[in-house]
């Protein structure tokens, strides 16, 4: 025979779980340690009277079921058991469970710099370039703010008894390098980079490394801060760093772009690459490409069929600069200028290359003008006509006259410089027609026109200084006669 279970004594509550036994019936009541829920079961005994509702709601009261009594489940439960049904773990009463305080974290105030489409935009394009995002982020930009950890809500057992919650863990990432923690918990970035995070750190990193090739595993870069590659880089894969660029091998057909210095192997554009440098540009050799530096350009080899504008000098050591134009406020040196075969290369030296095409401009013009002037019969379209011309002429002379002390209109050939290219140094452009060997320096001949050709200096010595030296001598000679 089961030995029948005795009903516990009042207020006690029935924590694991209780039977009642009567001649007619068992009930069970199952409440939890945490004493949140009471699940009932009840067996029917046909030996007696069935349980009726003000006896459920009893033995409820009797085992401290207080609060959070679910009236249309007992109803239910006390309905269907008058009725003879058995029933099983039938829910009757819920407490509330605390809510534990949100840990402490970092709620990040910047976004990717490569935009995601959601899945609800149609996508007409795909650029299979675009792999990585960064999340670029500038000096003084707010990169994120420390959010604190809440204490959370308490909750309630059925017994009426409060359940503590637990609170919000401390921040379990750290601060790392290049953020600074200002006033409310604000994170402000100490330097331009990109915001990297790891499970267990947060900070901002201002170098990217490439171990290998820029290619559809790395994809194009676009990075506020120093890019190394140590590889090529592919074509069509174009990198924007805002702080420098390092490439140890070559690069394609590619858009180049860099606030600080760029250095690379080689360069072949096949004419539809561009490089733009706030720095100082190095390579071995470049080759059908499209140059903007606001620096100087140091090859080794060779720049060929390439069109340079540079606020700086240009200089190849070793080997030609043939083809294409160049325009060097600080000057023009290589071993070879042009080439044998007398592909056509144009060079200019001394001036801002930002002037030159308003500079066209104004010279096209002007000739436009007098040609006009020399064709008119008309006095008053002749005298608007002089206004015209003088006025062209004055911008012309005002840029030419421009003082910058990065200026030097000196071209330096250290071994030829063949025919077919043509030298532009202040107001004088002059055709070359016959090859002449080097070592020689060109500038501009202020006293007789066109140009000079002296025994070589370096382009550190400025053309102005070496052409006042030879305004000085004229002038001493002048008085002599």
């Amino acid at each position: 025979m089961t030995e029948q279970l005795q009903p516990a004594p009042p207020e006690t509550p029935a924590i694991g779980g209780s039977e009642i036994r009567k001649p007619g019936y068992s009930l069970y009541l199952r409440i939890p340690d945490n004493a949140l829920e009471c699940r009932c079961s009840y067996v029917p005994r046909g030996q007696g009277s069935m349980m009726t509702r003000d006896e459920f709601a009893g033995y409820l009261s009797q085992y401290i079921v207080k609060v959070g009594i679910d009236q249309h489940a007992l109803d239910d439960f006390a309905t269907k058991a008058v009725a003879g049904q058995q029933l099983v773990d039938v829910l009757v009463a819920s407490g509330i469970a605390p809510l534990n305080g949100a840990d402490e974290c970092i709620r990040l105030s910047v976004q990717s710099s490569t935009a995601v489409l959601s899945g609800d935009e149609e996508i007409t394009e795909v650029d299979m370039h675009i792999v990585q995002s960064f999340i670029n982020v500038s000096i003084d930009d707010e990169v994120g703010r420390i959010i604190p950890a809440e204490q959370g809500t308490p909750g309630q057992n059925i017994m009426g008894q409060p359940i503590p919650a637990l609170p919000g863990k401390p921040l379990s990432v750290k601060i790392g390098k290049n953020i600074r923690v200002e006033e409310g918990g604000v994170l402000i970035a100490a330097t331009t980079g990109r915001l990297c995070q790891t499970p267990g750190e947060i900070s901002i990193e201002d170098e990217y490394l490439v171990k290998g090739d820029v290619n559809f595993r790395i994809g194009s870069i676009n990075f506020k801060g120093v890019v190394e590659v140590r590889g090529d880089v592919l074509d069509n894969f174009d990198i924007t760093a805002s702080k420098g660029l390092t490439v140890t091998g070559n690069i394609g057909v590619c858009n180049i772009v860099s606030d600080g210095d760029i250095t690379f192997c080689g360069m072949d554009g096949m004419d539809k690459a561009k490089i733009v440098c706030g720095g100082t540009l190095r390579a071995h050799f470049i080759h059908d490409v499209d140059v903007e530096c606001a620096g100087d350009v140091l090859v080794d080899v060779e720049i060929h069929n390439c069109t340079i504008k540079t606020l700086g000098k240009v200089v190849v050591d070793k080997g030609a600069l043939s083809g294409g134009s160049c325009t060097a406020l600080g000057g023009i040196e290589a071993k070879k200028l042009g080439t044998a075969s007398s592909i056509h290369t144009n060079l200019r030296a001394g001036i801002d290359y930002h002037d030159v095409a308003l500079l066209d401009d104004l010279l096209t013009a002007l000739t436009k003008a007098n040609a006009q002037a020399g064709e008119t019969q008309s006095p008053s379209e002749l005298a608007e006509l002089r206004k015209t011309t003088g006025a062209l002429t004055d911008s012309i002379t005002s840029i030419r006259s421009k003082i910058d002390e990065r200026a030097n209109a000196k071209i330096n050939a250290k071994a030829v410089m063949y025919e077919n290219v043509q030298l532009t140094l202040g107001s004088t452009t002059e055709l070359i027609y016959e090859q002449k060997d080097g070592p020689h320096s060109a500038i501009e001949n202020s006293i007789d026109g066109g140009l000079r050709f002296l025994s070589m200096t370096s382009l550190n010595v400025k053309a102005a200084d070496i052409e006042q030296a030879f305004v000085q001598e004229y002038k001493m000679s002048q008085r002599k006669v």
